[in-house]
This record gives C-alpha cells, structure tokens and sequence, in this order.
C-alpha cells in the first residue's frame, strides 16, 4: 500500500468512526426525551385552551375564579386544594399536599370565554371545535346532555396521568374544566361540576 493511499485508509476509517459515534449519540438523545415524555406527569391543567388570533372574535375580561372556587376545585379533585402557584390564563388549583410519590400535585382548571353577542361567541365556539375535534362519534369522546346548549368529555391518558376534559357551549359563553390525575377521573363529578359552572354563565 502507498503511502497516500494508507492516509485515505485512516481518513475513511476515521470519518465512519465519527459518524458511527454521531448516530449513538443523537439516538441516546432522542431515548432519553421519549422515555422523560412517557413518564413524567403533565404538571398543570392550567394552560390557555386558544389565544384568539387578531382576527377572531376577542373574549371579555372575566376571572373564572368568581365562578369556580376552592371549594367546587376540592369536590373535583376529592382533597384540600391551594391556588396553583403559576401565573395562567383562567382558574386553577392544585391540591394543597402532593398526591404521588414523586411529589405531584393533582390540579384541576377551568378555561372560560365571555363574548359580547351570540354570533361572536359561535364563531370562537367553532373554531374550538375544529381545533379540539369536537364532534358526535369521535373516538374517546362522550356528549354530555343537561349540560349547556351543547358539551362533550373526554378522559385520556396523559404523560404518566390522566387528563379529564369538559368543553360545554352557552349562548354568550363557553369553557373548559379540566382535571389532571394520578387517578381515573370521575365523569360524574366532572358532569356535576360543570353544571354548576354553566349555571352561572350567559
């Protein structure tokens, strides 16, 4: 063998070297964020259902809080409850002592548009139920009667917990109350509790 040619020998052997060891490693990165996604509980129900675009009909100012307390957040999530301790859009709580070994804390969240007239808040309301696919005969999701012009719940696996939605309808308004458990959720209580919620909104 020549010398130039021994040199391209090491060379190749080299580069496979380095793109062998590039491959574990981005596959060690990529096992590593799946197995985190798989096991670790979501760590809040609170988050925004939609933030409207510049476009679409924009909800009234309202703290849900005036309409969902403490005390209808602990008959959801069956144990004293606090004020979740993260700055989010609508009303959640969380339970005032964790609920799984790992120092997690069962929460539960409610999500309420308010709109000035009936066409604007049909108009958001379809856009939830696009995003959401919110539809009679969708895998995994129930319509709920006595609740509102129309609802729907879903209880889903999520992240190591599971996740209890409610989306109900009104005429001048709709919401979401959602419950994140280490346990199953009950969809009587979740019912009950967004009855009560729709009896006090237009």
């Amino acid at each position: 063998m020549s010398f130039h040619s021994g040199l391209f020998a090491m060379h190749a052997r080299h580069a496979r070297n380095r793109h062998v060891l590039t491959l574990v490693f981005a596959g060690s990165l990529a096992l590593a964020a799946a197995a985190y996604h798989s096991f670790a509980p979501r760590a809040s129900a609170a988050r925004p259902a939609h933030i409207a675009g510049q476009g679409d009909p924009q909800p009234l100012n309202f703290d849900g809080c005036t309409i969902f307390t403490a005390v209808d957040a602990a008959q959801v999530i069956g144990v004293a409850v606090r004020p979740a301790p993260i700055g989010t859009v609508g009303c959640a709580y969380e339970a005032a002592k964790a609920t799984s070994a790992n120092g997690w804390h069962r929460n539960v969240a409610v999500n309420v548009s308010k709109y000035k007239s009936a066409s604007d808040e049909a108009s958001a309301w379809d856009v939830q139920k696009t995003l959401h696919s919110l539809r009679p005969g969708r895998k995994n999701l129930t319509v709920l009667s006595g609740v509102g012009s129309e609802a729907y719940l879903q209880i889903s696996p999520d992240h190591g917990s599971f996740a209890g939605e409610v989306w109900v309808h009104k005429s001048l308004s709709h919401f979401r109350l959602i419950e994140v458990s280490e346990q199953l959720p009950s969809v009587d209580v979740l019912k009950a509790a967004a009855q009560k919620v729709a009896a006090k909104l237009p």
